[in-house]
């Protein structure tokens, strides 16, 4: 594997030209950290809306502004105040002499550079639109439809449309699962209205909401930690539109924000139904795959009722020193049916918070306090972010989440508790331009749980501490570094020497490094080689256990247009799931795949898209992993009689 590497790392040195460095890269970097799915689908929703709807950067406030990933409160206002003093922008460069050329160039992609006076009104262009359809299949099928326990066939189907026309946006999602025999199984319809003055925003159908730091409401929380060493802020518009196929983390209903300044006040009511397992008259467990595949799946499907009202009212601060917001919410929301461990959730509960984020000269301060349930239940979180230097930027946090707090929306910045209970910790990140072509992002964090699991009542504490580094030697070779080291404790089922079982605390430590070389060839073919290695110990009662594993994977990207094509081969061994490692791959537009490799064996894929007509695009992948440690892929009714499982996915994408 270090011969693969450093063979990879000498041919690039020695055939690459000079070639520059292409945007979207930065945004394929920060995917390429996450090691957890989340609902991706919906950030790349937004940022592909972004790329084609562009900020006007010498027109735009500095809430549009912070509606571009990466970009800070601080950032936002260095731009307004710059061309408040010195007139519009008119390039990348120029910007970069505002906030610094990586910067620059990584929201780039998201602004345009009209003068204020040529920027053509958005009545001009009165109706656009786009369309994206996805076919995906599986070979061999799963033994759930071949045994006819699943109802549906080895495919997935998905239709997303949007319509623009003027303020109005209509956006529909149609999907069904591998295995789900209705082919509307998840419809999703929303209707959004954005005005001027002091009406801002109207929004019917399904749509999301978020406040504060997602302590009551965070359902536009994309990525977990550790994928942006900065990225602890809740951030983006307090209503969005809902236009994801995940099948969970949304309102359906009506919501309005309006802005009569120095005030905005957001209002919203939502009924909608979900998924859950339900015992005796009570709602056991919350579902949130989406599958409804067997008779089982399908009798859990849209059984209850969930109801959710609020409103959420901000002061901005616009003058002097201090600049920014506060603001408190109040809500209230019940179940059909009352959730196991969740007192008086068969009623109406309240929540309520108060939050600021203000900009105090350069540091952003940002907070939100809440309180939830019957006996109400405290949490909080609070931080700043500052520049220690202009190549230095740092975030510091301290969160104290309740072990009995409850709110079914929230989406808090955490370790593992993203519904903002059961975590106390202690966080520091930064990002540092360290020479002129080496960046170093970086994070320690200490947290603490007051109870390790529902089965293990004590606390528990752990750390994490993890590294990027990013090397561009030239224009044409960039070397990535990571490193990471997790101490934390897992709940496990033990035998004692009479065969009774307990659970009990076992230290897991975990350590991982991976470096990847990045190489432009030519000015249409990108070579990326990496390799990782992961090891994972657990201190058990009756001795030690040791696990480990490593990746390779040589990847090659052509653009040559109308063609862009991406083909991979991966190499993998771990030995067990503890230290599987997580890597993500490409696939078809606005679809993100984080493949999980543990095992032995060996994978490959290819992607193809095709540009037939200024907007229209059409896509292809094909992949499939070659396990040597196994026969079958999977169990149960997912289980596939080969250990070589294949996928195939097709899609086309239309804008008018």
């Amino acid at each position: 594997m270090r011969a693969t590497i450093f063979l990879a790392a000498f041919l690039h040195l020695f055939i690459f030209q000079s070639l520059p460095v292409f945007a979207d890269d930065d945004l394929e970097a920060l995917f390429d950290q996450s090691d957890m799915p989340g609902d991706i689908e919906q950030l790349l929703l937004e940022l592909q809306e972004l790329k084609q709807r562009k900020i006007p950067v010498n027109s735009a406030t500095e809430e549009d502004l912070l509606l571009i990933p990466f970009l800070s409160n601080d950032d936002a206002r260095r731009i307004i105040e710059y061309r408040e003093k010195n007139g519009p922008l008119t390039s990348v460069g120029q910007l970069a002499g505002v906030i610094g050329s990586d910067l620059a160039r990584r929201i780039s992609l998201f602004l345009s550079f009209e003068s204020p006076r040529l920027i053509v009104p958005e009545k001009a262009v009165p109706f656009s639109g786009n369309w994206y359809g996805r076919y995906f299949s599986e070979s061999p099928e799963r033994s759930g439809i071949l045994s006819g326990k699943y109802g549906g066939e080895s495919y997935k189907l998905y239709n997303r449309l949007q319509v623009v026309n003027g303020g109005i946006s209509v956006n529909g999602v149609m999907e069904n699962d591998v295995g789900e025999p209705d082919i509307d199984d998840f419809t999703s319809l929303s209707v959004a209205y954005d005005g001027s003055g002091s009406f801002e925003r109207l929004i019917a159908g399904n749509y999301t909401v978020n406040f504060g730091q997602g302590l009551l409401f965070g359902q536009s929380r994309y990525l977990s930690k550790g994928v942006d060493p900065l990225g602890v802020k809740l951030s983006g518009r307090r209503l969005k539109a809902y236009a994801s196929s995940a099948e969970n983390g949304f309102m359906q209903g009506a919501a309005t924000t309006l802005n009569p300044d120095p005030f905005r006040l957001t209002a919203f009511y939502s009924s909608n139904l979900i998924d859950a397992s339900v015992e005796d008259g009570t709602v056991t467990t919350i579902r949130t795959s989406g599958y409804h595949r067997t008779e089982s799946e399908i009798e859990h499907k849209d059984n209850v009722t969930e109801q959710a009202g609020g409103v959420n009212i901000l002061y901005t601060l616009d003058s002097g020193p201090v600049n920014g917001t506060v603001g408190g919410t109040w809500a209230r929301y019940r179940y059909s049916m009352p959730l196991d461990d969740i007192e008086g959730s068969g009623e109406w509960l309240d929540m309520g918070g108060v939050e600021a984020d203000l900009l105090i000269g350069k540091v952003n301060v940002f907070a939100e306090a809440a309180v939830t349930g019957k006996d109400p239940r405290l949490s909080w979180i609070s931080g700043m972010r500052f520049p220690l230097t202009d190549d230095i930027r740092t975030v510091l946090v301290v969160r104290d989440y309740h072990n009995r707090y409850f709110s079914p929306f929230a989406g808090a910045f955490a370790e593992r508790a993203d519904d903002a209970s059961n975590e106390e910790g202690y966080y520091i990140g930064l990002e540092a331009k360290i020479l002129k072509n080496l960046r170093l992002g970086a994070y320690y964090d200490i947290f603490r749980f007051p109870e390790l699991s529902s089965r293990y009542r004590l606390p528990s504490t752990g750390d994490e501490a993890k590294i990027f580094l990013t090397w561009k030697q030239s224009p044409v070779l960039t070397t990535e570094l990571l490193l990471q080291n997790q101490y934390k404790e897992e709940a496990k089922k033990l035998e004692d020497g009479s065969g009774r079982e307990y659970y009990q605390p076992v230290p897991f430590r975990s350590n991982r490094a991976r470096l990847g070389l990045i190489g432009k060839v030519s000015r249409w073919l990108t070579l990326k080689t990496r390799g990782e290695i992961k090891f994972v110990d657990g201190e058990y009662p009756d001795g030690d256990d040791h696990s480990e594993g490593w990746l390779i994977y040589q990847q090659a990207t052509i653009r040559k247009d109308p063609v862009t094509f991406k083909a991979r081969y991966t190499r993998f061994f771990t030995d067990d799931f503890d230290s599987a490692i997580y890597v993500y791959e490409d696939d078809l537009p606005l679809v993100f795949t984080l493949k999980s490799y543990y095992g032995e064996g060996q994978a490959a894929f290819a992607v193809v898209s095709l540009d037939l007509l200024k907007n229209f695009k059409l896509s292809a992948r094909y992949g499939k992993t070659w396990y040597d440690d196994r026969e079958v892929y999977s169990s149960g009714n997912d289980k596939r009689e080969t250990n070589a499982p294949a996928s195939y996915h097709l899609g086309c994408a239309l804008r008018f």
